[in-house]
């Protein structure tokens, strides 16, 4: 297995080291994680910035050097971050109605394939779209967010899956595909299944908040009614006190909103109930040589999965996997939820950052996957 170095402009070929036993990849959708490898040289033809792209392994990867160490005498250790935080730029964005799919990938284009800056440009990056979401996307005006965050909130709240893969042409890389596809709906994972390992439940300390009040401020001039949203079990909202789909055990949450947070109700409703289901970490190895959960061959991250776990279930989401010197089992993470403290303070920080704007998500359709329980 080897690590091979390319240039970030170009994808130049700069240098290649083999895989030391000793390795990790983690890839995560919820906070930024680093994965390590140890290459068999100390002098390597490699910067800070440069792409790496694992060759030769049993699943796609392709990253960023963020670090490299000289390990001992003959090894060096690299420090790599996923591919999408290449992506890590402050844009301008504006309200959008339509096919989220498209929006995305226009986006992309316009930064980094018909941008006026040239260097920004990647020659090498083909963007792929092989899925839609019609929604809509309101902005305050004169809104700049990092296209990181934006992709995520399209992801997460559309099942759309962006990946990356290398392309080759008689073993040597001449480009990247990021692809724009649709994650699986409707999986059905039981805690017996006999590939499973060292499972561990955690659960939030808070219950989930399934039924949001909204009181209008007192100096409302347009907007002077209460509104009230309910999260079904089905992971939709309504606003019919009587839906048959409510959870019996409610959990309120209530504030004000002004004359200009009123467009944006549902959205913000939806992101913390939605947040709130998925408070939880489910985590587990799992042998790949079974014929039914294969990590990054026929799941992957966005994954929407039921975990039956006893007698409770959660409606949870696929937000990490990673290897650890091999590729025989696999820990995969479930839910939004982290236990370690460095990874609590990644998610107060990006909470913080997130809630600095105005950004209104309402969902006209979602295409959904027929699934399997295992």
């Amino acid at each position: 297995m080897q690590l091979v170095f390319l240039d970030r402009l170009n994808l130049a070929y700069k240098d290649y080291g083999y895989v030391d036993k000793d390795f990790e990849i983690i890839l995560d959708l919820v906070i930024i994680q680093k994965s390590t490898f140890i290459v068999n040289k100390t002098k390597l033809n490699a910067s800070i910035g440069d792409i790496v792209i694992l060759k030769d392994a049993p699943i796609h990867y392709i990253g960023i050097v963020e670090r490299l160490e000289v390990a001992d005498k003959h090894r060096t250790s690299i420090h790599v971050l996923d591919f999408k935080e290449m992506f890590s730029i402050d844009i301008p964005v504006q309200s959008f109605i339509g096919d989220l799919g498209l929006y995305l990938e226009n986006i992309l284009l316009s930064h980094f394939k018909e941008s006026e800056d040239a260097l920004q440009n990647l020659s090498y990056l083909s963007i792929q779209r092989d899925a839609s979401a019609q929604g809509e996307l309101s902005f305050e005006a004169d809104k700049i967010m990092s296209l990181a965050s934006l992709m995520e909130l399209i992801t997460k709240s559309y099942g759309l899956r962006l990946t990356s893969e290398a392309v080759y042409l008689r073993g040597r890389v001449t480009g990247i595909i990021f692809r724009i596809s649709e994650v699986q709906r409707g999986i059905k994972l039981k805690n017996n299944y006999q590939a499973i390992q060292d499972l561990v439940v955690n659960d939030s300390s808070s219950q989930m908040v399934n039924k949001l009040t909204y009181y209008p401020k007192s100096e409302n001039v347009l907007f002077k009614s209460t509104i009230e949203y309910f999260l079904l079990r089905n992971g939709e909202l309504t606003q019919d006190i009587n839906h048959l789909n409510r959870y019996q055990s409610v959990k309120p949450k209530a504030s004000f909103y002004t004359d200009s947070d009123y467009p944006s109700l549902l959205t913000k409703a939806r992101s913390e109930m939605i947040t709130s289901k998925l408070d939880h970490n489910i985590t587990f190895t799992i042998r790949t040589d079974n014929d039914v959960i294969q990590p990054m061959k026929n799941i992957e991250l966005g994954d929407f999965i039921e975990f039956m776990n006893n007698d409770q279930i959660y409606d949870s989401v696929v937000t990490s996997i990673k290897f650890n010197n091999g590729f025989h089992q696999a820990t995969m993470t479930l839910g939004e939820y982290r236990i370690k403290l460095t990874e609590k303070i990644q998610l107060l920080n990006k909470s913080v950052n997130s809630a600095a704007g105005h950004v209104s998500i309402q969902t006209t359709g979602i295409t959904d996957l027929d699934g399997g329980e295992f």
